[in-house]
């Protein structure tokens, strides 16, 4: 029996193509006949957002609030309470937890983060098998994912397993060479000497299926664009190449902790 795999899809600003990649790989799983669950991370205080796509997805979605900081003493320093916080495992908790009454303990979850400083801590990722970074086409789109992606590397610089962490192409036919091409090189240039990517560049980047303007707008009309043909086979294929990551890394998880 294969363990919970729990894919993040992260990133520090909002309007990056999130949610609705994050629609498309659960979607993807799906398509694999893997049991699949979407959640959407909430926090107090936030906008709701226009959804088309939970109305017509035909994957569980459930919604979960990120809970608030724990009230600390007025003495507690400034890097105290940032390691709290950073350890602070609620939130990736109740997501195991809805995921195992949903699809079982061997399911997959495909988690929408937010865009709250406290969405992706150390525990989060920690409890993940993948995070995924998605990345638009304009240049301050990509700064901001690399931005995100970069840092996500460097929080688990200590860690013996780190969790894979992925850049998700979002473009179009037309532009997917060139952009990976570019986003090849920002990989080899910022980290030269392969101390956070002991993979090849190209091995963490993944083309997310991109919807045209005309499946942009059925979906905002909630009208289902999931039977189209070649839209299940992008699905499918995206999924499957995050899933061989993910897979890999609960895999060297459950390993050293047989071996221990």
């Amino acid at each position: 029996m294969m363990a919970l795999r729990i894919y993040l899809l992260a990133g520090v600003n909002g309007g990056s193509g999130r949610s609705l990649t994050a629609a498309l790989l659960a979607y993807g799983l799906h398509l694999q006949g893997r049991r699949t669950l979407l959640v959407r991370q909430t926090y107090a205080g936030s906008v709701a957002a226009i959804d088309p796509v939970g109305a017509t997805l035909p994957v569980p979605c459930s919604s979960l609030m990120l809970q608030p900081p724990f009230e600390l003493t007025a003495g507690v320093s400034i890097r105290l309470a940032a390691a709290i916080n950073q350890a602070d495992a609620r939130f990736i908790i109740a997501v195991k937890h809805l995921a195992i009454a949903e699809v079982g303990a061997d399911g997959d979850v495909v988690v929408d983060l937010c865009c709250h400083d406290r969405a992706c801590n150390r525990a989060t990722m920690r409890g993940a098998a993948v995070i995924i970074v998605p990345v638009r086409t304009s240049v301050l789109e990509i700064d901001w994912a690399f931005r995100g992606f970069s840092h996500f590397r460097e929080t688990q610089r200590k860690r013996s397993t780190p969790v894979p962490t992925l850049l998700a192409a979002i473009a179009p036919d037309r532009e997917r060479d060139p952009r990976r091409a570019l986003l090849d090189a920002m990989l080899r240039e910022s980290d030269p000497e392969r101390e956070l990517m002991p993979a090849e560049p190209a091995d963490l980047i993944e083309e997310v299926p991109f919807l045209d303007a005309a499946a942009l707008t059925a979906l905002l009309f909630e009208r289902s664009i999931w039977q189209d043909p070649q839209l299940m086979e992008r699905c499918r294929a995206f999924a499957a190449a995050v899933a061989v990551h993910a897979d890999a890394h609960v895999t060297r998880v459950t390993g050293d902790a047989n071996d221990l």
